[in-house]
């Protein structure tokens, strides 16, 4: 499951995971727990380069567990090495919301580096013209709109049954 910042990764994963029986995965948690450090510590300390590295180390370890639900930021899925490596090996959702949804998420908390240097609406709307062509290489787009993310998760698990013939 890839994202736009805030459109619900972590949470819609979680969700859908326990609603297929499989365990759930988020790349951004699994770097916070072995390095100790929150993302934006990893970033502000030792660097985006540092991130990415350990980001798509711990994607293809995860990929390798069997058939679970994965969490990634979007940034990941930029990536065209590790873009294709989950193509590869998992469906790929991409969670996409409009600009005042993601805004509205984000100013919630301090946990996306990339936000904190500058206005925080135009980093969210140049992000979102920028994943344009990086969601259209998903194999789904689910709009993460202002319902329950329950109701996200029956669209996904709605649309694996039909285009997937994955039943659940």
């Amino acid at each position: 499951m890839q994202e736009l910042w805030g459109s619900g990764k972590s949470t819609v994963g979680k969700k859908l995971a326990k609603r297929l029986n499989l365990q759930s995965y988020d790349s951004d948690k699994v770097i916070e727990e072995r390095e100790g450090l929150s993302i934006v510590d990893v970033h502000d300390f030792k660097g985006a380069e540092y991130f990415q590295k350990q980001e798509k180390k711990v994607i293809t370890e995860i990929l390798g567990y069997g058939q679970l639900v994965l969490s990634t930021g979007g940034g990941s899925f930029a990536n065209p090495e590790v873009r294709e490596l989950i193509k590869s090996k998992a469906i790929t959702i991409w969670l996409s919301a409009n600009l005042d949804i993601l805004y509205d998420r984000v100013s919630r908390r301090n946990t996306r580096p990339e936000l904190n240097s500058g206005d925080k609406k135009a980093i969210l709307q140049k992000m979102i013209d920028d994943s344009k062509d990086l969601a259209a290489q998903a194999d789904m787009i689910v709009e993460s709109i202002e319902q329950d993310s329950h109701y996200i998760v029956d669209i996904i698990i709605s649309r694996l049954k039909r285009h997937y013939n994955i039943l659940y």
